[in-house]
């Protein structure tokens, strides 16, 4: 990344904006009909008047259609993951969406796109800043996997309704 603590043209984690193709976005099977997508980038964590870095997995896996994971590796042995709503991450591509925990929204920064995600857990708020086009690209990937409206088709729910009952 260059000088600009927002400018997103050195490193474009897991897309290519020029040929909008999914280089670092990485789909497989993990079980019978399911498959996993992953994409690492750095993202930006908004601190006061600092920008720090940080390394950032993006996970959705179609066994739990619903969700999206976003796990941080902040430079120690302890990374901290999120889980929240796929849909909530599609809509706050065009307009603030979230009213708990999650918020995110778009904005342009000196010309980068971004994708602000706010995290609330406790008495502590985290603001992370993505590249918009590293979040449009692992979801176009998961929408080829399980698109929206579709979701209940790849819920397992006799498999989970089993477990239920033999743990009771």
């Amino acid at each position: 990344m260059s000088g600009n603590a927002f400018d997103t043209d050195d490193d474009r984690g897991c897309a290519d904006a020029e040929n909008h193709r999914h280089e670092g976005v990485h789909a497989e099977r993990t079980g019978i009909g399911s498959e996993t997508v992953t994409c690492r980038t750095l993202v930006r964590l908004v601190q006061g008047h600092e920008y720090p870095q940080a390394t950032t997995d993006l996970r959705y896996d179609s066994a739990e259609p619903f969700s999206v994971g976003l796990e941080f590796n902040v430079g120690t042995d302890r990374s901290v993951e999120w889980t929240f709503g796929r849909e909530l991450l599609v809509s706050g591509l065009r307009r603030l969406s979230g009213l708990g925990d999650v918020q995110i929204w778009p904005a342009r920064i000196r010309g980068a796109e971004l994708v602000f995600i706010s995290l609330h857990s406790g008495d502590s708020t985290d603001l992370v800043a993505a590249p918009a086009i590293v979040i449009k690209a692992f979801l176009e990937r998961t929408l080829a996997v399980v698109p929206l409206g579709e979701e209940t088709r790849y819920l397992d729910i006799q498999s989970a309704t089993a477990q239920l009952l033999n743990d009771t």
